[in-house]
């Protein structure tokens, strides 16, 4: 049986029979043959097999924000995974660092699946610009979904009371709801976590529910 080659949107290969039609969203590359040519010549073509949409945002590289006093710079899947070793790479990282918070941060990231990575919507870790040290960490606990995405933070002991978790939380949730079809930014905190409560609302979030021992908040596009 003769086949065609065929391609998608996502720059995606495959082959199928010259007497079908073509499936919706693939079109023919111009390639034909036997099934053995036609695999043989995708395995040549196709050394990436990435979606295009994911390759994209790859190349494009983690996301950073940068102010006078702090840099938000996104990590990677590896450098997520090498927190789980509480392997820092360099000698940046305050003492404390990674937290028992990091970890499982990182371990939640780790669950998510090949489609969840969207650039910008990880995990970033809080950079101090006086010393260059990693303070702390703060991120996405997952995609955005129906125009929501929860943020969550923590920092060491010496990186505390001077701002910085504020001025992260303000910088990354300005970012959020600045990309299309986010509109709202959650999180939640412990009824009895007095400080992550104040730097919440010190960042324009209000609360607007709780249940057991959680109070939720959130920050509306247009109110940040």
């Amino acid at each position: 049986m003769s086949h065609h080659v065929v391609t998608n949107g996502e720059g995606q290969h495959s082959l199928w029979p010259h007497a079908l039609d073509v499936p919706s969203g693939w079109r023919a590359t111009g390639f034909s043959g036997t099934e053995d040519a036609c695999l043989g010549h995708i395995a040549e073509i196709w050394t990436d097999m990435r979606p295009r949409s994911l390759r994209e945002l790859s190349a494009a590289g983690p996301n950073v924000l940068a102010t006078e006093r702090f840099v938000l710079r996104e990590l990677t899947a590896d450098q997520v995974a090498a927190l789980l070793r509480d392997d820092v790479p360099g000698d940046d990282a305050a003492p404390g660092y990674p937290t028992a918070g990091s970890r499982a941060a990182a371990t939640a990231f780790g669950r998510r699946t090949a489609d969840q990575h969207p650039r910008g919507f990880g995990m970033y870790q809080v950079v101090r610009c006086a010393d260059g040290r990693v303070i702390g960490d703060i991120g996405f606990h997952a995609p955005p979904h129906e125009g929501s995405v929860e943020v969550g933070f923590g920092l060491v002991e010496s990186g505390r009371g001077a701002g910085y978790a504020t001025g992260a939380l303000q910088e990354l949730t300005r970012w959020a709801l600045d990309q299309p079809g986010v509109t709202t930014v959650v999180a939640r905190s412990a009824k009895d976590n007095a400080a992550s409560q104040a730097v919440l609302e010190r960042a324009g979030f209000h609360r607007r529910a709780e249940e057991a021992d959680l109070f939720h908040y959130a920050c509306v596009r247009g109110a940040a």
